[in-house]
């Protein structure tokens, strides 16, 4: 498709085509931010719409046309609930990859002056930092932190334009992102971070942050209020423990895509319980395992997970080899009843004791939720529902989202799906 790109007073916006039934849309109208699948947008108000476009008036106003393939998931959820649109434009068009199509501007991502970083009056340090639209990433030692922004950036994006309420919800606010090589600066921020624990009181979260802390590549970490309000920062920061520099040289390496991915769903499922919640492990790990191989190409991830609370020793998961093997694996795996295609007991799982095709199932879940634009719908649909409600939806209701009578009719699509051509 064509892209048409409307310049005018207030600097670029989009010029895209839509097609449903003439509407009159009444209260309905608001200004909000429209986005492309390029990542283009523009704030604006949706004025009418026809057969083949729709109109949005800006607030110098100018009139703009959008094209319904070239315009984000969430922009169609949002003409459907609130405007009267035929909800089969949610289900129809090129998948694509919103986070490899995005057109991400190099001069939005700058070097900050300023590289004091206040976390709290008990901890300040040097990083050097790098401020994108929204992400700050803080690094030190060898690591680009223009890759680790550009990579944030795309899969934000992609977020943006899959989930309706994820520009809404996140809105002036940026997410820190720690990419540290620097033995002694990696060591300052984890006894910061343990001294924040232990005046908490959590004595069996304190003893296995301390154990892993130096033997994880990334995690996660909450940052204190007053950071989070002098900033105006997302509370959770991701981490990533830097001792092999070739992951964040370039942008979109799959390290980066696993991690940052799986925080940006994570974010926008609400936190729920934890990675110990029942469903919660499984969609998110499923989800970042199915970006990291889809747009990094193989997995270079690994899991670890404390054998008991408070012992020193860790347990690891990973799939079949690097991730290109994964499906093929998977279907001699299913064939020879190693594993069984099946959602209620998947949604059980904990990284620990996680065989490796169970955890190439968990990343087939991912990809069958997001394989057709109606089975992505669904999947958005879930995601909200997550949302709205703290809480992982029971597998009956999770397969009625996805359009089926039964779980078992659920897990017999999946099956037909993971077995085919199609999955690979």
């Amino acid at each position: 498709m064509q892209d048409f790109i409307y310049r005018g007073v207030g600097g670029v916006g989009l010029v895209i085509a839509l097609s449903f039934s003439l509407l009159a849309f009444g209260n309905a109208a608001e200004s909000r931010i429209w986005t492309s699948r390029q990542g283009t947008t523009i704030e604006a108000e949706l004025l009418a719409a026809d057969a083949s476009s729709a109109t949005l008036v800006t607030k110098e106003a100018k009139q703009i046309k959008l094209d319904i393939e070239d315009l984000s998931l969430a922009d169609r959820q949002y003409l459907v609930e609130y405007s009267g649109a035929d909800p089969s434009i949610l289900s129809t068009g090129d998948l694509g990859e919103p986070e490899t199509q995005a057109r991400i501007d190099s001069k939005t991502i700058n070097k900050i002056d300023d590289q004091s970083f206040l976390l709290d009056d008990e901890f300040e340090t040097m990083f050097d930092l790098t401020e994108s639209e929204h992400f700050i990433i803080a690094t030190a030692g060898d690591v680009k932190g223009d890759a680790v922004a550009e990579t944030a950036e795309r899969l934000w994006h992609g977020m943006s334009f899959q989930h309706m309420n994820f520009r809404r919800d996140w809105a002036d606010t940026k997410m820190v992102i720690f990419a540290v090589e620097n033995r002694e600066i990696y060591t300052q921020l984890g006894k910061w971070y343990e001294g924040k624990l232990a005046a908490q009181g959590d004595n069996t979260r304190l003893e296995n942050f301390k154990f892993s802390w130096d033997k994880v590549g990334s995690t996660s970490i909450i940052i204190s209020p007053e950071m989070s309000d002098k900033y105006v920062l997302q509370p959770r920061a991701v981490v990533f423990n830097v001792t092999r520099t070739e992951r964040f040289k370039k942008p979109m390496r799959p390290f980066q895509i696993y991690c940052i991915s799986g925080a940006l769903l994570s974010k926008q499922m609400g936190g729920v319980t934890s990675f110990g919640g029942k469903g919660y492990f499984a969609l998110v790990t499923g989800h970042s395992y199915y970006k990291e191989i889809s747009l990094g190409g193989e997995s270079e991830t690994q899991l670890l997970s404390p054998t008991e609370p408070g012992v020193d020793d860790f347990s690891s998961a990973r799939g079949f080899d690097d991730g290109s093997s994964w499906p093929r694996e998977l279907k001699k795996a299913i064939r020879k009843g190693t594993v069984e295609v099946e959602l209620e007991p998947m949604l059980e799982w904990t990284a620990e004791g996680l065989e490796p095709a169970q955890l190439v199932l968990l990343y087939s879940f991912a990809s069958y939720m997001q394989s057709t634009p109606k089975r992505l719908n669904a999947y958005a649909t879930m995601i909200r529902r997550i949302e709205s409600s703290n809480q992982i939806p029971l597998p009956v209701e999770i397969a009625k989202i996805f359009g089926f009578d039964s779980v078992e009719a659920l897990n017999a699509d999946w099956k037909e799906y993971v077995t085919s051509n199609d999955f690979r």
